[in-house]
Formats: structure tokens, sequence, C-alpha cells
């Protein structure tokens, strides 16, 4: 059985491979490396300062008809919101809402919902590349860093969720918020807005998870406890059973640092893939001078 099921992980690893390839994802990767975090540069045109391809900040984070997608980042958000709201609401220790990971992604899901809405009508207000600096690059990026975290995030909640924790008890919240928001986070983010996920942005997603894990252990050694557990029911205080750091720190250490090295790089991977799926919407830059004024236009948005 073990040769069979290494064979298939081969497989599963060369498609995988051959799937990044086929979106272009390797021949970009460096470039997105040496660049800055939010490069508005597409990594397969030629270099800037000869004439290339760069992001329509204002297209991609406020596409047209703005009416329609106004209305739709709207009707995402307050969906979002809602769910929220369900959850603590419907929830048994309110206080306790925000120590588990699925509750914080969430969290970083409604942000980033909320941030692309207001994207999109501060963009829809100034409209051009010279008004995003300041407060509004500042917006856009917020917007795009939160999609970065938010879309991976969800997916390995739900992988966790599915594979570790799921007990057979289903409600319209958990499946919401253990799935069924990556759909609303594909369709916001890949389908309307077409954000470019940068391979730097990776250090984002893992900067969350890290902190997360952090929490995790400090939660189980600080004797905080766990008001949800029941005592001669539930395993110790841990926020999840399979992270019970007092009773079986070995499996717990096992899933975390599998989370880090393992299914956080393969989910952002595939994430960031599939954000060059649907062809970006940017702008062709031709001439030396139409470049030099493009690049001192989005160069604040470039930095880190």
């Amino acid at each position: 059985t073990t040769p069979i099921l290494d064979f298939n992980f081969f497989i599963l690893h060369l498609n995988l491979l051959r799937t990044m390839v086929s979106c272009g994802c390797c021949s970009s990767m460096r470039h997105e490396l040496y660049s800055p975090m939010f490069d508005t540069v597409e990594p397969s045109s030629v270099k800037i300062k000869t004439g290339s391809q760069v992001l329509d900040i204002v297209a991609t984070f406020s596409p047209r008809p703005r009416w329609f997608y106004i209305l739709a980042k709207m009707f995402l958000a307050a969906w979002a919101i809602a769910i929220m709201h369900s959850s603590i609401a419907t929830y048994e220790n309110p206080s306790f809402w925000l120590a588990y990971l699925t509750n914080q992604g969430w969290v970083f899901t409604v942000a980033y919902f909320f941030c692309s809405l207001l994207s999109a009508l501060y963009l829809a207000k100034r409209g051009t590349m010279d008004n995003l600096q300041g407060c509004g690059g500042l917006l856009v990026k917020s917007t795009w860093a939160l999609f970065a975290i938010a879309l991976p995030a969800e997916i390995v909640i739900a992988i966790l969720f599915w594979v570790l924790e799921f007990k057979g008890n289903l409600t319209y919240v958990s499946v919401m918020t253990h799935g069924g928001g990556i759909f609303l986070l594909v369709f916001d983010g890949f389908i309307f807005s077409r954000i470019p996920l940068r391979m730097k942005q990776f250090l984002l997603f893992e900067t969350f998870s890290s902190f997360y894990i952090l929490w995790n252990i400090i939660h189980a050694f600080s004797g905080i406890g766990n008001p949800n557990t029941e005592e001669g029911v539930d395993d110790d205080d841990a926020i999840y059973g399979s992270m019970n750091w007092n009773d079986d720190p070995g499996s717990a250490g096992i899933v975390a640092v599998s989370t880090l090295v393992v299914l956080n790089p393969i989910v952002f991977l595939v994430c960031r893939c599939a954000s060059r799926i649907l062809p970006k919407r940017l702008l062709n830059i031709i001439s030396s001078d139409e470049v030099d004024d493009t690049y001192d236009n989005v160069e604040s948005m470039e930095t880190v």
C-alpha cells in the first residue's frame, strides 16, 4: 500500500507543477520574489523602462460598470457581516468567540469585503492613477493585503476543519465559515476585481498563521481555560482537540509545523496560480515618456 500511496503523492505534485507552469507561475515567481510586495508591474512583461504592462489599479479595484460591481460588493460585504453577526449571536460564550482560528479568519474576510467596497467607492470618485497616493494608496494596499490573507486562510481553515475537527453537526453558519466563504472571496477577488496575488504576499498569510499558533500555545500554558469544554468529556481546555499542547504536544507540534511548512505554501501557490487564470486589467505602456510618467505614478504603490 505504501508504494502506491507514494506514487499517487508524486503524481499529485507533478500535476500541480504542470498546472503552475501552464499558468505562467514558474516564469514569474523569480520576478515577484525580488519585487515589492505590491508590485503593479506584470511579471510576464518586459522591463518597465523599455515598455511593458502595469496593473490598472482603478479598473482592478473599481471595475466597470461601476453601479453593478459596487452593488455586488455591497451585497457580499453585507452577507459576510450577517454571517459574523449570526455566529456571535448564537455563540454560547461570545467572549471566547475570537479565540478560534475560524472566527479570526472570518474577521479578516469581513475586513477584506469592507475595504474592497471602500476601494471601489473611492476609486469611482477619484478615478485616475495620479490620485493613488496617500490615503488612496493605503486603502488599495490594505485591500490587496487582506485578500492575500483571507482567501488562503479560509481554504486552510476549511481543510483543517473537515479533516480534523468535524464531528457530524452542521449549521448554515458553520458551512459558510468552513468553506462557503471561499466562494464569496473568489467571486469578489478573482472574478469581480481580478486581483493578482504576488509571491511576497505569502509572508502576510504566513505571519497570520504563525501568530495564531503562538496564541494557541500561549492559551494552552496560561491557564485561561476554555468555557466551551465540558469537564470529563473534552480533552483538557485546549481550543482545538487536535492541538492539545498539554496532553499531546507531539501531535500538536506536527499539526502546527505541517500547516506552516507544507499546507500553507501549497494552498497559497494554488491561489496565486488561480489569480492568473482570468486576464488582468492592465495598462499598456509603450513610449518611454509614457513609461516614465506611469512609473512615477505607480511607484508609491510598489513601496512596502
